[in-house]
């Protein structure tokens, strides 16, 4: 039985019709509770210094204050979350940009539900995960 409190996860995307798609997802997923969403990186951050989620999925393309800007603005605040870009950006410079900004993930909006339900497991327990897709595109960039 497991008797650990569910992780509680903050989605932060300008999309509502992906937003709402991810907290169904969720919703079917016992070990993760969606406690807030927010519809841009202003709100996100306001949203999660107020209720500090274990878990922020961060779109990277929105209007106003952007992934990367908002990342920073996650980390600045010391939240102790871990943070996955959830884009549809493959740009290398992007993803870069964003693992060296302090992302815990950067995974592409195109994969499996299950799959991303992987991912999340695997980021929780302290891994860097990276789109399987991506992985060639950092080893590029790195280089």
């Amino acid at each position: 039985m497991n008797t650990r409190a569910p992780t509680s996860v903050v989605i932060i995307d300008d999309h509502p019709l992906f937003r709402k798609g991810v907290s169904q997802l969720l919703a079917l997923n016992d070990e993760l509770q969606l406690i807030g969403e927010a519809s841009s990186g202003e709100e996100g951050l306001e949203i999660a210094r107020a209720l500090e989620p274990d878990l922020i999925l961060l779109d990277l393309n929105m209007k106003g204050m952007g992934g990367i800007e908002t990342l920073r603005a996650l980390r600045e605040a010391d939240l102790a979350a871990r943070i996955l870009i959830l884009t549809v950006s493959d740009a290398a410079d992007d993803l870069v940009a964003a693992i060296r900004a302090g992302a815990d993930g950067y995974l592409l909006k195109d994969m499996e539900p299950e799959q991303l339900i992987q991912q999340i497991r695997a980021a929780l327990d302290g891994a860097l995960v990276i789109s399987p897709a991506l992985t060639r595109v950092l080893a590029q960039a790195l280089r």
